[in-house]
């Protein structure tokens, strides 16, 4: 990642960086589920290709609303503040923001393709439109990892008690 400064990943977080980190947990859990039915789809044949498919668009469905949530909190809250603290050269909230986009991009493109052949869905448009939700599913294991090592520890220096003070009523608003 250009320019971004590493935190202390051991560091003890505020309770609105902990919250974010805690969130991460609860949708890695999510993610994991839904990259395990994507896994099978990849491999079986059949009828039961179809019905795992219609599991993980439940998941991923449910998945992208929880991550929405997630997301917003972060791209409203935490990166602008973050930024503010930062060389105007400085790569690392851009980077983070791609990363979110990317993701995005990827579980809308699944939820997409899947209303455009809903009626039509067969063994191989399942298998193909899979692809998008493990393509979701690499960016964000990346996207947290740097979030949880590098992001967050870096946060918990440089914002201020009253900056974690705005973000923690921000999480409860």
């Amino acid at each position: 990642m250009a320019n971004m400064i590493i935190g202390d990943p051991n560091i003890e977080l505020s309770a609105p960086l902990q919250q974010l980190k805690d969130e991460h947990t609860f949708l890695r859990a999510d993610m994991d589920r839904f990259y395990e039915i994507a896994e099978e789809i990849e491999f079986e044949s059949g009828p039961e290709v179809l019905e795992l498919f219609w599991d993980l668009f439940e998941l991923v469905s449910a998945f992208n609303d929880k991550l929405s949530v997630h997301s917003k909190r972060e791209d409203e809250g935490l990166f602008p503040l973050i930024d503010q603290h930062l060389g105007e050269n400085d790569t690392t909230i851009e980077t983070m923001e791609y990363e979110h986009q990317k993701a995005e991009q990827h579980l809308q493109d699944f939820l997409n393709e899947t209303a455009a052949v809903r009626e039509k869905m067969d063994e191989y448009h399942a298998q193909t439109i899979t692809v998008y939700a493990v393509q979701a599913y690499a960016t964000l294991t990346q996207h947290f990892a740097k979030e949880e090592n590098m992001l967050f520890p870096l946060a918990e220096k440089i914002l201020s008690v009253e900056e974690m003070d705005e973000l923690a009523r921000m999480f409860r608003d």
